[in-house]
């Protein structure tokens, strides 16, 4: 049989032609075998809870009824499996003018999840095999399957998030609107977004940027003004486990109080960030790729940076990984880069993967019994592994903050010769 007639051969032309469309296939493939055989998720540490399909989507459905009922949706919800009082902005229970209950949630959640798996392939739009298998390697990551398994509502928030790449796409007006108020109402939905106003820095030409980066802040600010008096029930405390992340995690096992952490962790990323910036050790994020790419790199980070040093986190926050990693794997492969470039990108995507994959393989292994502790042992070794394992986030953390205020720096200088050219 001639390699041209090889149907192995004829497949890898096809895919090595069409990469998105391999993407496609792994990632559909992945998630439609983790719902078919639920126990691979909890082998791997994915808890369910019950029959309750898409349990987060099901909470916001749940406060809709609540109010609908003429209950109060913030306190105990005898409507939701697990009694949870709504603790997003009000502005989720609008989602009962649309007439939707609970009754709806497996299509909600089906919805939320659909929007996400088009947005994260239209956005990535890998453009080798390889790359493809990379973009695999993250989809098909714990953290991702925890965000799809439970349908949470930062799904909606990612596909808000991608709606700021408008910003730079084309020189008509209209789309630069669709990204400002992408970016409002995420901030209204979810709080955390405001910091994306700080992506807006990226847009090009650089002539546009401050009219965009202060409709950004101005639109930000009127979101949170909105929904200020609901930003508390926000808070509360997720404990020290698997699949979560956040600064706090570290600073937990030395007796310190997450209060206590959040000033000494923003010292420690800022100060880090500087170095690493002043070294020319992360360079790229402004000149390097397309203006949307290099924005959207920017926005993942920007959102995971602040929630990792604002608090502990589920590890569903990792969805928003997937711009910068498509970002630094091309930075990573580039032989027009520098060596060093390419070695601190290549740095990064190992970190990711580690940071994605680590604590699922924890729970493959202890949940398949290759690891037998008593639980004395198992609360020794949580510790153990939290201490091992916490230094990874960290490192990607610091990157990411010098990618970003070297390019933050960088455009306000470019901007600033700009302005005083004669």
């Amino acid at each position: 049989m001639t390699g041209s007639n090889n149907p192995r051969v004829q497949l890898a032309g096809f895919f090595s032609a069409r990469p998105v469309a391999l993407l496609v296939l792994l990632t559909m493939s992945g998630w439609i075998a983790g719902g078919f055989w639920p126990s691979v998720l909890r082998t791997l540490g994915i808890l369910g809870y019950g029959n309750t399909q898409f349990l987060d989507s099901y909470a916001v459905l749940a406060a809709v009824d609540a109010v609908r009922a003429g209950a109060d949706p913030h306190g105990v919800n005898p409507l939701d499996p697990l009694m949870r009082g709504h603790v997003y902005s009000d502005w989720w229970l609008a989602l009962r003018w649309l007439g939707l209950t609970r009754a709806h949630n497996f299509l909600v959640g089906l919805t939320w999840i659909a929007g996400f798996a088009l947005t994260a392939w239209a956005t990535a739009r890998p453009r080798r095999m390889l790359e493809s298998i990379w973009l695999g390697a993250v989809l098909l990551s714990p953290p991702f399957f925890l965000a799809l398994d439970r349908a949470n509502n930062d799904l909606v928030i990612f596909i808000l998030l991608a709606g700021c790449g408008w910003a730079v796409s084309t020189p008509a007006r209209w789309p630069r609107w669709v990204a400002i108020g992408s970016l409002g109402l995420a901030t209204g939905l979810k709080y955390f977004p405001a910091a994306a106003a700080l992506g807006f820095l990226w847009v090009r030409p650089v002539r546009r940027m401050p009219a965009m980066f202060l409709a950004a802040l101005v639109v930000v600010a009127l979101s949170l003004v909105s929904v200020w008096p609901d930003i508390n029930r926000s808070r509360f405390i997720i404990p020290s486990t698997v699949h979560a992340m956040g600064a706090p995690l570290w600073w937990r096992e030395f007796g310190w109080a997450d209060s206590a952490s959040a000033l000494p962790s923003l010292l420690l990323i800022v100060g880090g960030a500087l170095i690493l910036a002043l070294a020319r050790v992360t360079v790229g994020l402004l000149t390097e790729g397309s203006p949307t790419e290099r924005l959207r790199a920017a926005l993942g980070a920007i959102v995971l940076l602040t929630c990792f040093i604002s608090g502990v986190n589920y590890a569903y926050r990792w969805i928003f990984i997937i711009w910068p990693a498509i970002w630094l794997w091309r930075q990573a492969i580039d032989p027009a880069l520098a060596v060093r470039a390419r070695w601190v990108a290549r740095v990064a995507c190992v970190t990711i993967f580690l940071c994605l994959w680590l604590d699922g393989l924890l729970c493959f292994i202890i949940n398949q019994g290759f690891l037998i502790m008593t639980q004395t042992q198992m609360n020794q070794f949580d510790v153990v592994w939290r201490r091992s394992t916490q230094p990874l986030p960290w490192l990607l953390m610091l990157l990411f903050a010098g990618w970003l205020l070297e390019a933050g720096l960088a455009t306000v200088k470019e901007w600033w010769s700009l302005r005083h050219e004669p």
